[in-house]
């Protein structure tokens, strides 16, 4: 029976086994460890498989994503206030058809024809004296015209008289003109005619008119004016060239090209020009009704107009040089 019991060793030869396998360890320099199989230069070095006697923080790690298309995150855009127009656009007017009816007409209306008024400077040549009117003068002979029962009627109605035969015109109808669009017509001119509640027509270069040029009125100037009633019409480009003489192509630019301007920025679309220095040619008046125009204005001497030259309608140029009895005895004479 003793025999058979299992036998174990002593505490002794425990703590002698124990005690040797600890100098082995010591011999072999570290811990054992089992490091993967591969290159040498890929194992992990003896120093770092122990840990340091101080822990350490050790970083927190970073994953990296599986590499995935990059997301532009959407931005959404603060409100902005919504853009104001420096100046609104004036919509055009709408212009009644001009359907002429084929019957020949005439009629007796004397458009009387200024330029400056105002008083012309010391130096002013012979051509400047001529244009201008004082102030006191024209004033004059507007009173004059509304004392003896005249009354202003525009550049439409005559052309729709002689096209249509209406409207019915007053007994003692004149059409008031002004050439070149100088600043002292909105200076002087502007407000006498509204003091006689007086329409008139004014012929503008739209070149000088956008290069603010001092002598000449702004488009202000000329809105203020469109608002109170009166007309604002073509002369051309500029009064460097006369319209005679000029091909088809010249003639587009300086006649179609102002009416656009005037409608874009004023929002009434031109129908008459006042043809510069009064020369034209067969062309010209061709063109005139191939661009829709009613009719144009001349500098040759008269009042009696037909339907058949309402592109050659005659004028009354008022001199700078004549006195209210030379007004009076022009206009009342008005016949021819």
């Amino acid at each position: 029976m003793a025999d058979s019991k299992r036998r174990y060793p002593s505490t002794n030869t425990v703590a002698l086994l124990a005690f040797a396998g600890m100098l082995l360890l010591a011999a072999a320099g570290g811990v054992y460890a089992v490091t993967p199989a591969g290159p040498l230069d890929q194992r992990p070095r003896a120093a770092a498989l122990f840990a340091s006697a101080t822990p350490r923080a050790s970083a927190t790690p970073t994953l990296t994503p599986f590499p995935t298309g990059t997301i532009t995150p959407t931005v959404t855009p603060e409100p902005t206030a919504t853009p104001v127009p420096s100046q609104t656009p004036i919509p055009p007017t709408p212009t009644p058809l001009f359907t002429p009816d084929g019957r020949e007409r005439e009629v007796v209306v004397p458009i009387l024809m200024y330029h400056y008024v105002s008083v012309p400077p010391a130096d002013a040549d012979v051509y400047r004296l001529d244009l201008s009117v004082r102030p006191d003068e024209f004033r004059a002979q507007m009173q004059w015209l509304a004392d003896n029962g005249y009354e202003t009627i525009s550049l439409y109605d005559l052309a729709y008289r002689l096209a249509t035969g209406k409207p019915d015109l007053p007994e003692k109808p004149v059409i008031l003109t002004f050439d070149d669009g100088y600043v002292d017509n909105y200076e002087n001119a502007f407000p006498i005619l509204e003091e006689f509640g007086f329409d008139a027509a004014f012929f503008i270069l739209t070149d000088v008119t956008d290069d603010n040029q001092a002598a000449y009125m702004t488009w202000d100037m000329l809105a203020e004016m469109k608002a109170a009633g009166h007309d604002i019409e073509v002369h051309g480009r500029n009064h460097l060239q006369e319209m005679s003489d000029k091909d088809a192509d010249w003639l587009f630019y300086h006649l179609v090209g102002p009416a656009e301007t005037i409608e874009a920025t004023l929002g009434h679309r031109p129908r008459f020009v006042a043809y510069i220095s009064g020369r034209y040619d067969d062309l010209v008046l061709e063109k005139m009704a191939e661009f829709e125009y009613w009719g144009g204005l001349t500098t040759a001497n008269g009042s009696l107009h037909t339907s058949e030259t309402l592109y050659e309608l005659k004028r009354v140029r008022v001199r700078g040089d004549w006195t209210l009895s030379t007004f009076i005895s022009v206009v009342s004479d008005a016949s021819y």
